[in-house]
């Protein structure tokens, strides 16, 4: 396979991946009542995926290092589909609480392999192609939720066992890849990767817990599923856009300051999302999606030059993981309490950390 069809192959795959990340939050109210859980417990389906996601994310770069980026990816995208065609055989909350833990482990061994795939490729496009990797979740998120509209016909167990079955054979494909092998790279860690990581922490588990959550929460003050997810969806279809302008990353300079810029304009605005105006929503989590993709995307450019680029994007979103899961629990917690509260504790966790990317030393 030459460079462009493995470029496409992982775009493709990014995609569905993607998908799984997001697909089960139109089903998690459905969940609840079926297994007559507490709409306060279901942030741990997505916590959950998240801590199987942040503990395996160094370990799988160190596994790349040995077998390969593109089979430690297709490994991960098939433990994804595998695990998700068994969730909608489950008979408790807690068997799919088990699932979703072992979906984040493949989740972890996909994405820094995948990624790492595009910025050897074509070097010289690192932020570009980034950026089109970035978009690539931002559609898949998009689909995933758009998907449990088919809940409503098919019902989410029928619904689940067909979009998690489409990432089998493409998750083998990607594993077959040739020229995703690096040889046996060195696992050095890089100080960039560590302080960028924590300082972009909280802006990730905001856009994380925004479209887990959203819909839930939407549910809770009177909104319909059908238009709640609806309306998350646009937050993640505007981060395609994000991504798109990855070409905005090879050009700006400092790019450090572009991180702070987009973190306090897509987060600020939050909120207005208690007006539950579907205007205001649409407005906010617009903004949210475009710039949490493109400062996502500026920080993985930072890191993605080092030598070993696999595993400083896995430093990276390994820490994004463990802290910013941490929003998902206090989102679903503080949302049966107050309408406001969530949103306020949202912007503070985003603007916090940004004070620690003070610590690097380049533009």
């Amino acid at each position: 396979m030459g460079r462009l069809t493995n470029v496409l192959i992982v775009i493709l795959a990014r995609v569905v991946y993607s998908a799984y990340w997001f697909y089960l939050s139109p089903a998690l109210p459905l969940i609840a009542t079926e297994f007559r859980v507490s709409k306060a417990l279901l942030g741990f389906v997505p916590f959950i995926f998240i801590v199987g996601a942040a503990a395996f994310q160094v370990p799988a770069g160190m596994i790349a290092s040995r077998i390969g980026n593109a089979r430690t990816a297709g490994l991960g995208l098939l433990i994804m589909a595998l695990t998700g065609s068994l969730i909608p055989f489950s008979n408790s909350f807690y068997a799919i609480l088990v699932l979703r833990f072992v979906a984040g482990i493949g989740a972890a061994l996909f994405f820094s392999t995948d990624a790492a795939i595009l910025s050897t490729s074509y070097p010289e496009r690192v932020g570009t192609l980034l950026g089109v990797y970035n978009a690539a979740f931002g559609l898949g998120s998009g689909l995933g939720l758009v998907w449990g509209l088919t809940y409503a016909f098919l019902g989410w167990r029928l619904a689940t066992l067909m979009l998690s079955l489409v990432g089998i054979p493409l998750g083998a494909l990607v594993f077959v890849i040739r020229g995703g092998y690096m040889g046996r790279a060195r696992i050095v860690f890089s100080r960039e990767a560590v302080i960028i990581g924590l300082a972009t922490s909280g802006f990730w588990g905001v856009y994380y817990a925004a479209g887990s959550l959203l819909p839930t929460y939407a549910v809770l003050r009177g909104l319909t599923l059908k238009l709640s997810s609806l309306l998350t969806s646009i937050m993640l279809f505007s981060s395609i856009f994000g991504g798109l302008s990855g070409r905005v990353v090879d050009v700006v300079r400092n790019k450090v300051m572009l991180v702070v810029v987009l973190t306090l304009v897509g987060t600020l605005p939050l909120a207005l999302i208690i007006t539950l105006n579907p205007i205001a929503i649409v407005i906010v989590g617009a903004l949210l999606g475009y710039t949490n993709e493109l400062a996502l995307t500026t920080a993985y450019a930072l890191v993605a030059k080092h030598e070993n680029p696999a595993l400083s994007l896995a430093t990276l979103n390994a820490l994004n993981m463990i802290i910013g899961m941490w929003l998902s629990v206090v989102f679903s917690e503080t949302m049966v309490m107050s309408p406001s509260l969530p949103w306020i504790l949202m912007i503070l966790s985003s603007i916090a950390p940004l004070s620690l990317l003070s610590l690097l030393n380049r533009d």
